[in-house]
């Protein structure tokens, strides 16, 4: 079943959820927030939002991990570069300067850092407790570790604190992610997703230029930028298909009094 456009009932209801509070988007690496919502980021901005973006992780495996090259680039090289990719991403999607903020646990570890993790998502949350709506990994669907764990971590904080935004998970590490990347990095979910989720699509057909603009910057990840590579780290077939798609899907849990007569 297709999941219903932003633009029929679900529009009305974003609109009125949301409020003049910070809306607050955690990825686990530099480039995961355009992947999964860097449309949705560059029509926020547009609608006049003030949007911040949190990164978990430092990026800095993509090529040890995925591709097998450890020098040229190193891992450390890696980490300044994809800092600065990330940086000029979000400046192709509309953010003003201090809207990202790094906080740099490593990339593929984050299992190990859960605890220090925790502690730097909670600060986050404490400094933006108007947050209206908040973007993340979803904690059960994703099956990469450092997206599921990013998600969990930033759920279980939400909980913590008692903030109550509205929430909107992303998946985009699923199985088909995985064989395009041939590269796997589990971590089993401690619970099963939500009965009461439903899955939403936002158009972002008038701001996907901007969305492929911030993924070209995330140089490192789309073009064979190292000496020894002989693919992208994000491979081609899964850049097509998301620079392509005219929506960004995310899992939201509705009250069913909240939707519109007839839904």
């Amino acid at each position: 079943m297709t999941p219903p456009l932003l633009g029929t009932w679900t529009e009305w209801h974003l609109r009125a959820m949301r409020s003049q509070g910070t809306v607050l988007v955690f990825a686990p690496h530099p480039d995961d927030e355009v992947i999964a919502c860097g449309g949705t980021i560059a029509r926020l901005v547009a609608e006049g939002a003030r949007v911040r973006v949190v990164f978990a992780t430092d990026g800095a495996m993509s090529h040890s991990a995925v591709l097998g090259i450890h020098t040229d680039p190193t891992p450390a090289e890696l980490r300044t570069i994809r800092r600065g990719e990330a940086l000029a991403a979000a400046r192709a999607m509309g953010l003003p300067e201090g809207a990202v903020r790094f906080l740099d646990f490593p990339d593929t570890r984050l299992a190990d850092h859960l605890e220090e993790f925790r502690t730097e998502v909670l600060k986050v949350l404490q400094q933006y407790p108007d947050a209206a709506e908040v973007y993340l990994p979803h904690e059960v669907r994703e099956l990469n570790a450092d997206h599921r764990l990013t998600g969990e971590t930033v759920v279980e904080c939400l909980a913590e604190l008692g903030l109550t935004p509205t929430a909107y998970r992303y998946v985009v590490w699923d199985e088909r992610t995985e064989q395009e990347f041939a590269f796997v990095n589990r971590n089993p979910p401690a619970a099963s997703a939500g009965t009461t989720e439903r899955l939403i699509a936002a158009d972002i057909t008038d701001h996907l230029p901007r969305k492929r603009a911030a993924m070209r910057e995330h140089r490192t990840q789309v073009e064979l930028f190292a000496p020894g590579q002989t693919r992208p780290v994000v491979p081609e077939p899964f850049q097509e298909r998301v620079l392509t798609t005219p929506v960004e899907e995310f899992w939201i849990n509705e009250p069913a009094d909240a939707r519109p007569e007839g839904e």
